[in-house]
């Protein structure tokens, strides 16, 4: 006797990717939140001079709150000269869009996944009252 087929493993595992996604963004977006927000190291002029950059304390006094926002992170050693990575900001966004549609996915799948147990019950009761319903008469 053959073993019984999974007749929608293609859903199995679109559902096993938007759980990875779910668990592996909020890791990932710590990571990148980690890296920008302690790029300018904890002396800035030290930070800006190992990085080959003449430090702007004219500018850093006119644009004093950019360091400290959290989004977008910047920590800049003249107007030129950003210390957190290109890469920190735009990984930010992405990951957070990617959490909100696996939160979406997995609500979308849990509410489908519901109402199709729930129509399977209703059809499974039916057919056991026509079938009672049958035998008696």
């Amino acid at each position: 006797m053959r073993a019984p087929q999974n007749k929608y493993p293609l859903r199995l595992w679109a559902r096993l990717a938007w759980v990875a996604a779910l668990v592996a963004s909020p890791f990932l977006l710590a990571i990148a939140f980690f890296v920008g927000i302690f790029a300018g190291g904890h002396e800035i002029d030290e930070t800006c001079a190992s990085a080959g950059q003449p430090l702007d304390d004219q500018y850093r006094a006119e644009h004093w709150r950019e360091p400290g926002r959290l989004f977008p992170l910047h920590n800049k050693c003249n107007a030129d000269y950003d210390l957190v990575p290109a890469w920190v900001n735009p990984t930010i966004v992405v990951l957070t869009l990617l959490i909100a549609v696996s939160v979406g996915a997995a609500g979308w799948s849990a509410a489908t996944t519901r109402s199709r147990a729930r129509r399977a019950g209703r059809a499974e009761k039916a057919g056991q009252g026509a079938a009672v319903g049958s035998s008696t008469e």
